[in-house]
């Protein structure tokens, strides 16, 4: 239980745990190796959407938006270097704007994490314009 900032009543504050945040941090790292790049793109989405849609599903409680937000921004990162290594594209500014945030989500389908409920648009992105 935690108290509100401006009321102060109490309620429940339930959110994933640091531990694990880490967990699915290092799952998406694991599905999204150097070593696999000679595996179909698309086996490597599903794999990284099956593990985020499961994460997101079991934890989309009412205080979870900041969890929501490192995990997607996690999955994006490691999506961007996953093709960054299969492309052979070296400069980060240049996968940013080689392989943007609508890129990502509408050409090769990766999850939609959103830190209200899952599987809703979350249309923020931190990439440098090119």
């Amino acid at each position: 239980m935690s108290r509100g900032a401006r009321s102060g009543k109490p309620y429940p504050n339930v959110r994933p745990s640091d531990k694990s945040l880490k967990k699915v941090k290092a799952r998406l790292t694991e599905l999204t190796d150097r070593k696999l790049t000679c595996i179909p793109l698309s086996d490597v989405v599903n794999n990284v959407n099956r593990g985020l849609r499961g994460w997101v599903n079991y934890f989309h409680f009412r205080n979870s938006s900041m969890a929501m937000s490192k995990a997607r921004q996690h999955a994006e990162d490691r999506l961007r270097t996953h093709l960054m290594k299969r492309h052979k594209v070296r400069d980060r500014k240049t996968a940013l704007c080689r392989f943007p945030c609508s890129d990502l989500y509408n050409r090769y389908g990766l999850y939609k994490v959103s830190g209200k409920e899952p599987g809703l648009l979350l249309n923020q992105c931190s990439t440098l314009p090119c």
